[in-house]
């Protein structure tokens, strides 16, 4: 008896502690009381409006992640003029109005990021080529062996101008008194700008795009510096000058601190990472700080990129 008696109090154990312990519920009605609460909470603490700031991200986030094909500009542009009319009729309804300000937040984010992709748009190199290139030295990142350039393209082999890269990326092994400005001539192998080598990789492709660089690759061979035939275009002028002054920065700090730890204490300064080795970048990136030196050389991008990319139908 004693044994029935004991099997029984364990099959009736699950139901009676299910008995006691709350259940969660997932009706629509709690989640909406829930939402109403949560934005209540907010209202009365006045922390909605850095939520907008949100809404715009997310906008930005679709457009770049889920969509594909032309960037749309009117759609997301009349949607947002529609929410911000609709949230005047129904500003006596506070979660009404908070949802409705967020929907145009987001549409505007949507639009900004289209505006932008437009903005950067410029040809790609379609197949790797090797031919003469002539351009305008942009940015010069000196490196333990030769420098990296960043080119804006006047010509490259019989290319027309509807089909030829806006800018290119291009390295050289030999040492030569080149700097930003310098008009050059040189024979050039490009190819196109690689894609992420796995899915969520990073993305070679995507930042060379909104840098508007259309190729990367290598020079060969002698590199001819040819007079200017007119004045640089402002813009070039200004950003050619600033380059040549991290640059000149950069020597500064490596000469006085010496070997690998002035070229990491340079790129701290300057963002200027090509005289950093091989080896030193492993050692970065192993103790987890390599972060802090390519945000410095984000920085630098953000804080140029007005003046080498001026947008859609600008003039340099």
């Amino acid at each position: 008896m004693a044994g029935q008696r004991a099997a029984s109090a364990v099959r009736s154990l699950p139901a009676r502690v299910a008995g006691r312990l709350p259940v969660p519920s997932l009706a629509l009605g709690d989640l909406r009381d829930g939402l109403v609460g949560a934005l209540a909470q907010e209202a009365g603490q006045r922390r909605l409006f850095p939520w907008l700031a949100v809404a715009f991200g997310a906008g930005i986030l679709v457009e770049l992640t889920a969509t594909d094909g032309p960037p749309m500009l009117v759609a997301p542009l009349s949607a947002a003029v529609l929410a911000v009319a609709t949230s005047f009729a129904l500003r006596a309804r506070p979660v009404a109005l908070a949802l409705m300000l967020a929907l145009a937040a987001a549409f505007l984010g949507f639009a900004a990021a289209a505006y932008r992709v437009a903005s950067v748009a410029s040809p790609v190199l379609a197949r790797t080529m090797i031919a003469p290139l002539t351009g305008l030295v942009e940015a010069l990142d000196e490196r333990e062996q030769g420098a990296r350039l960043v080119v804006k393209v006047i010509a490259f082999g019989t290319l027309e101008e509807v089909g030829r890269p806006t800018r290119v990326r291009v390295s050289y092994r030999k040492a030569q008194a080149i700097k930003p400005g310098d008009r050059i001539s040189a024979v050039a192998r490009l190819l196109p700008p690689p894609e992420a080598a796995r899915p969520g990789g990073y993305d070679f492709a995507r930042d060379a795009y909104f840098r508007g660089i259309g190729a990367v690759g290598s020079l060969t061979g002698r590199i001819d510096v040819i007079a200017p035939t007119g004045p640089l275009p402002w813009r070039l002028r200004l950003a050619a000058a600033i380059d040549d002054a991290r640059n000149a920065l950069t020597r500064r700090i490596t000469d006085a601190n010496g070997g690998q730890a002035g070229a990491v204490a340079a790129a701290l300064v300057t963002g200027k990472r090509g005289l950093i080795s091989p080896q030193t970048n492993d050692v970065l990136r192993a103790a987890g700080i390599y972060h802090v030196v390519t945000m410095m050389r984000v920085c630098r991008h953000l804080h140029t990129t007005w003046l080498e990319y001026p947008g859609p139908g600008a003039t340099a």
